[in-house]
Protein backbone atom coordinates (compact mmCIF):
# COMPACT_ATOMS: atom_id res chain seq x y z
CA UNK A 1 0.00 0.00 0.00
CA UNK A 2 1.19 3.52 -0.87
CA UNK A 3 1.10 6.31 1.72
CA UNK A 4 0.24 9.73 0.28
CA UNK A 5 1.04 12.71 2.51
CA UNK A 6 -0.70 15.99 1.74
CA UNK A 7 -3.69 14.02 0.45
CA UNK A 8 -6.10 16.97 0.72
CA UNK A 9 -3.94 19.24 -1.43
CA UNK A 10 -4.61 19.92 -5.10
CA UNK A 11 -1.91 17.48 -6.15
CA UNK A 12 -2.90 14.99 -3.47
CA UNK A 13 -6.55 14.88 -4.54
CA UNK A 14 -5.61 14.46 -8.19
CA UNK A 15 -3.18 11.66 -7.32
CA UNK A 16 -5.87 9.88 -5.31
CA UNK A 17 -8.31 10.14 -8.22
CA UNK A 18 -5.58 8.75 -10.48
CA UNK A 19 -4.88 5.86 -8.08
CA UNK A 20 -8.61 5.07 -7.78
CA UNK A 21 -8.93 5.01 -11.56
CA UNK A 22 -5.96 2.64 -11.85
CA UNK A 23 -6.93 0.43 -8.87
CA UNK A 24 -3.80 1.34 -6.90
CA UNK A 25 -4.15 0.86 -3.14
CA UNK A 26 -3.26 3.85 -0.98
CA UNK A 27 -3.71 5.54 2.37
CA UNK A 28 -3.84 9.34 2.45
CA UNK A 29 -2.95 11.58 5.36
CA UNK A 30 -3.33 15.32 5.79
CA UNK A 31 -3.86 17.69 8.70
CA UNK A 32 -6.85 19.10 6.82
CA UNK A 33 -10.24 17.39 6.34
CA UNK A 34 -9.81 13.87 4.87
CA UNK A 35 -10.50 13.76 1.13
CA UNK A 36 -12.27 10.39 1.21
CA UNK A 37 -12.74 7.22 3.29
CA UNK A 38 -9.20 6.06 2.47
CA UNK A 39 -7.72 9.16 4.10
CA UNK A 40 -6.98 10.12 7.71
CA UNK A 41 -6.53 13.44 9.48
CA UNK A 42 -2.90 13.08 10.55
CA UNK A 43 -0.16 15.71 10.73
CA UNK A 44 3.26 14.58 9.44
CA UNK A 45 4.73 16.27 12.54
CA UNK A 46 2.98 13.68 14.71
CA UNK A 47 5.75 11.72 16.44
CA UNK A 48 3.50 8.65 16.73
CA UNK A 49 2.96 8.06 13.01
CA UNK A 50 3.55 4.33 13.40
CA UNK A 51 0.72 4.14 15.93
CA UNK A 52 -1.67 6.13 13.72
CA UNK A 53 -0.81 4.30 10.49
CA UNK A 54 -1.47 0.66 11.23
CA UNK A 55 -1.86 -0.55 7.66
CA UNK A 56 1.13 -2.11 5.91
CA UNK A 57 2.85 0.71 4.01
CA UNK A 58 5.38 -0.28 1.33
CA UNK A 59 5.92 3.02 -0.52
CA UNK A 60 5.52 6.72 0.25
CA UNK A 61 4.65 9.71 -1.93
CA UNK A 62 5.53 12.73 0.17
CA UNK A 63 3.55 15.76 -1.02
CA UNK A 64 2.73 17.45 2.30
CA UNK A 65 4.34 20.88 2.57
CA UNK A 66 3.87 24.60 2.74
CA UNK A 67 4.11 24.58 -1.01
CA UNK A 68 4.75 28.10 -2.26
CA UNK A 69 7.02 31.03 -1.59
CA UNK A 70 4.00 33.24 -0.90
CA UNK A 71 2.65 30.85 1.75
CA UNK A 72 6.11 30.42 3.30
CA UNK A 73 6.51 34.16 3.79
CA UNK A 74 3.26 34.33 5.76
CA UNK A 75 4.65 32.09 8.50
CA UNK A 76 8.34 31.28 8.08
CA UNK A 77 8.65 29.19 11.26
CA UNK A 78 5.65 27.07 10.31
CA UNK A 79 7.14 26.57 6.85
CA UNK A 80 10.39 25.18 8.25
CA UNK A 81 8.58 23.06 10.85
CA UNK A 82 6.28 21.45 8.30
CA UNK A 83 8.65 21.11 5.38
CA UNK A 84 11.87 20.15 7.17
CA UNK A 85 10.94 18.59 10.51
CA UNK A 86 7.84 16.97 9.01
CA UNK A 87 10.02 15.35 6.35
CA UNK A 88 12.55 14.18 8.94
CA UNK A 89 9.71 12.60 10.93
CA UNK A 90 8.48 10.83 7.80
CA UNK A 91 11.99 9.61 6.95
CA UNK A 92 12.26 8.08 10.42
CA UNK A 93 8.91 6.39 9.86
CA UNK A 94 10.14 5.10 6.48
CA UNK A 95 13.31 3.65 7.98
CA UNK A 96 11.45 2.00 10.84
CA UNK A 97 8.95 0.40 8.46
CA UNK A 98 11.51 -0.53 5.79
CA UNK A 99 9.78 1.42 3.04
CA UNK A 100 10.69 0.21 -0.45
CA UNK A 101 10.39 3.60 -2.18
CA UNK A 102 10.32 7.19 -0.95
CA UNK A 103 9.08 9.70 -3.55
CA UNK A 104 9.66 13.32 -2.57
CA UNK A 105 7.91 16.24 -4.24
CA UNK A 106 10.57 18.92 -4.64
CA UNK A 107 10.62 21.94 -6.93
CA UNK A 108 12.58 23.74 -9.64
CA UNK A 109 12.87 26.61 -7.13
CA UNK A 110 15.86 24.81 -5.59
CA UNK A 111 17.88 26.07 -8.57
CA UNK A 112 17.26 29.66 -7.51
CA UNK A 113 16.85 32.53 -9.96
CA UNK A 114 18.59 32.16 -13.27
CA UNK A 115 18.33 32.90 -16.97
CA UNK A 116 20.83 30.48 -18.42
CA UNK A 117 20.18 26.81 -19.10
CA UNK A 118 20.53 24.56 -16.07
CA UNK A 119 20.84 20.81 -15.75
CA UNK A 120 20.90 18.33 -12.91
CA UNK A 121 24.69 18.52 -12.87
CA UNK A 122 24.27 21.97 -11.37
CA UNK A 123 24.97 21.90 -7.65
CA UNK A 124 22.38 23.44 -5.38
CA UNK A 125 23.83 26.24 -3.27
CA UNK A 126 21.45 26.77 -0.36
CA UNK A 127 23.31 29.88 0.81
CA UNK A 128 22.39 31.66 -2.44
CA UNK A 129 18.69 30.82 -2.34
CA UNK A 130 16.43 33.76 -1.53
CA UNK A 131 13.15 31.91 -1.15
CA UNK A 132 12.37 30.23 2.19
CA UNK A 133 10.24 27.74 0.28
CA UNK A 134 13.22 26.84 -1.92
CA UNK A 135 15.53 26.62 1.09
CA UNK A 136 13.24 24.17 2.92
CA UNK A 137 12.99 21.95 -0.15
CA UNK A 138 16.76 22.02 -0.72
CA UNK A 139 17.40 21.11 2.91
CA UNK A 140 14.96 18.21 2.62
CA UNK A 141 16.73 16.97 -0.50
CA UNK A 142 20.06 16.90 1.31
CA UNK A 143 18.56 15.02 4.25
CA UNK A 144 16.97 12.46 1.93
CA UNK A 145 20.24 11.98 0.05
CA UNK A 146 21.96 10.99 3.30
CA UNK A 147 19.08 8.87 4.60
CA UNK A 148 19.94 5.56 2.86
CA UNK A 149 16.36 5.35 1.62
CA UNK A 150 15.55 4.26 -1.93
CA UNK A 151 14.37 7.68 -3.09
CA UNK A 152 13.08 9.47 -6.15
CA UNK A 153 13.31 13.24 -5.80
CA UNK A 154 11.04 14.98 -8.30
CA UNK A 155 11.84 18.63 -9.00
CA UNK A 156 8.51 19.75 -10.38
CA UNK A 157 8.16 22.67 -12.74
CA UNK A 158 5.23 25.10 -12.53
CA UNK A 159 2.13 22.88 -12.28
CA UNK A 160 -1.15 23.97 -13.83
CA UNK A 161 -4.57 22.38 -14.35
CA UNK A 162 -8.16 22.96 -13.28
CA UNK A 163 -7.31 24.73 -10.03
CA UNK A 164 -10.01 26.64 -8.18
CA UNK A 165 -7.49 28.69 -6.18
CA UNK A 166 -3.72 29.26 -5.86
CA UNK A 167 -3.51 29.72 -9.62
CA UNK A 168 -0.31 29.35 -11.59
CA UNK A 169 0.40 31.94 -14.28
CA UNK A 170 -1.40 29.72 -16.79
CA UNK A 171 -4.75 29.55 -14.97
CA UNK A 172 -4.50 33.20 -13.98
CA UNK A 173 -4.01 34.36 -17.56
CA UNK A 174 -6.69 32.04 -18.95
CA UNK A 175 -9.25 33.37 -16.45
CA UNK A 176 -8.24 36.97 -17.13
CA UNK A 177 -8.51 36.59 -20.90
CA UNK A 178 -11.91 34.94 -20.51
CA UNK A 179 -13.36 37.53 -18.14
CA UNK A 180 -11.62 40.80 -19.00
CA UNK A 181 -10.84 43.06 -21.93
CA UNK A 182 -7.58 44.24 -20.43
CA UNK A 183 -5.06 42.15 -18.48
CA UNK A 184 -1.89 42.95 -16.54
CA UNK A 185 1.30 40.87 -16.56
CA UNK A 186 4.93 41.59 -15.69
CA UNK A 187 6.53 40.79 -19.07
CA UNK A 188 5.17 39.01 -22.12
CA UNK A 189 8.58 37.36 -22.60
CA UNK A 190 8.64 35.75 -19.15
CA UNK A 191 8.63 31.99 -19.74
CA UNK A 192 8.56 28.64 -17.93
CA UNK A 193 8.27 24.99 -18.92
CA UNK A 194 4.75 24.76 -17.48
CA UNK A 195 3.58 21.20 -16.84
CA UNK A 196 0.01 19.90 -16.66
CA UNK A 197 -1.22 18.02 -13.61
CA UNK A 198 -1.94 14.90 -15.70
CA UNK A 199 1.73 14.68 -16.68
CA UNK A 200 2.76 15.18 -13.05
CA UNK A 201 0.65 12.17 -12.06
CA UNK A 202 2.34 10.01 -14.69
CA UNK A 203 5.78 11.06 -13.44
CA UNK A 204 4.85 10.01 -9.90
CA UNK A 205 3.66 6.61 -11.08
CA UNK A 206 6.90 6.08 -13.01
CA UNK A 207 8.99 7.13 -10.03
CA UNK A 208 7.19 4.66 -7.75
CA UNK A 209 8.24 1.86 -10.07
CA UNK A 210 11.79 3.11 -10.60
CA UNK A 211 14.09 0.61 -8.93
CA UNK A 212 17.08 2.86 -8.33
CA UNK A 213 17.68 6.15 -6.56
CA UNK A 214 17.38 9.31 -8.62
CA UNK A 215 16.77 13.05 -8.87
CA UNK A 216 14.54 14.05 -11.76
CA UNK A 217 13.48 17.36 -13.28
CA UNK A 218 9.81 17.06 -14.20
CA UNK A 219 9.09 19.79 -16.73
CA UNK A 220 6.78 20.55 -19.62
CA UNK A 221 7.93 19.77 -23.15
CA UNK A 222 9.13 23.28 -23.96
CA UNK A 223 9.54 26.81 -22.69
CA UNK A 224 6.24 28.75 -22.93
CA UNK A 225 6.04 32.52 -22.63
CA UNK A 226 3.15 34.42 -21.05
CA UNK A 227 2.55 36.01 -24.45
CA UNK A 228 2.01 32.56 -25.98
CA UNK A 229 -0.52 31.67 -23.27
CA UNK A 230 -2.43 34.89 -24.01
CA UNK A 231 -2.41 34.27 -27.77
CA UNK A 232 -3.55 30.65 -27.47
CA UNK A 233 -6.35 31.53 -25.05
CA UNK A 234 -7.48 34.50 -27.14
CA UNK A 235 -7.61 32.35 -30.26
CA UNK A 236 -9.59 29.60 -28.54
CA UNK A 237 -12.07 32.17 -27.21
CA UNK A 238 -12.03 34.21 -30.44
CA UNK A 239 -11.43 37.29 -28.33
CA UNK A 240 -8.96 40.16 -28.34
CA UNK A 241 -7.53 41.64 -25.14
CA UNK A 242 -5.32 44.60 -24.35
CA UNK A 243 -2.12 43.75 -22.46
CA UNK A 244 -0.51 45.98 -19.86
CA UNK A 245 3.12 45.00 -19.21
CA UNK A 246 4.26 46.10 -15.76
CA UNK A 247 7.93 45.10 -16.20
CA UNK A 248 8.36 44.98 -19.96
CA UNK A 249 12.16 45.05 -19.91
CA UNK A 250 12.59 42.49 -17.10
CA UNK A 251 11.53 39.10 -18.47
CA UNK A 252 12.31 36.00 -16.44
CA UNK A 253 13.10 32.81 -18.34
CA UNK A 254 13.80 29.53 -16.55
CA UNK A 255 15.00 26.71 -18.80
CA UNK A 256 15.83 23.36 -17.20
CA UNK A 257 17.32 20.30 -18.86
CA UNK A 258 14.99 17.31 -18.32
CA UNK A 259 17.10 14.81 -20.28
CA UNK A 260 17.80 12.63 -17.23
CA UNK A 261 14.12 12.12 -16.46
CA UNK A 262 13.50 11.37 -20.14
CA UNK A 263 16.32 8.84 -20.32
CA UNK A 264 16.17 7.09 -16.95
CA UNK A 265 12.62 7.59 -15.73
CA UNK A 266 11.19 7.31 -19.27
CA UNK A 267 9.06 10.34 -18.57
CA UNK A 268 7.84 12.31 -21.58
CA UNK A 269 5.13 14.96 -21.04
CA UNK A 270 2.07 14.44 -23.23
CA UNK A 271 -0.17 17.44 -22.54
CA UNK A 272 0.71 20.37 -24.82
CA UNK A 273 0.00 23.91 -23.65
CA UNK A 274 -2.79 24.16 -26.26
CA UNK A 275 -4.49 21.04 -24.90
CA UNK A 276 -3.92 22.12 -21.32
CA UNK A 277 -5.53 25.53 -21.89
CA UNK A 278 -8.43 23.84 -23.69
CA UNK A 279 -8.99 21.61 -20.65
CA UNK A 280 -9.05 24.66 -18.37
CA UNK A 281 -11.58 26.47 -20.57
CA UNK A 282 -13.90 23.46 -20.54
CA UNK A 283 -14.09 23.67 -16.76
CA UNK A 284 -14.55 27.43 -16.22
Amino acid sequence: MILITGSSSYLGKNLINFFDKNNIKYLGIDKQKPYNINCLKVDILNENLSLRLKKKITKIVHLAAVSSDHASKKNINHSYDTNVFGTVNLINFAKKNKIQKFVFASTEWVYGDFKKKKSQKTKINISKLKSHYAITKAICEKIILSSALNYSILRFGIIYGNKKKNFSAVESIVHQVKNKRRISINSKKTARSFIHILDILKSIKLSLNYKKKGIFDIQGSKLISLEEIIKITSKLLNKKVNILELEKNRPSRRLINSSISHKKLKFIPKISINKGINLILKNV
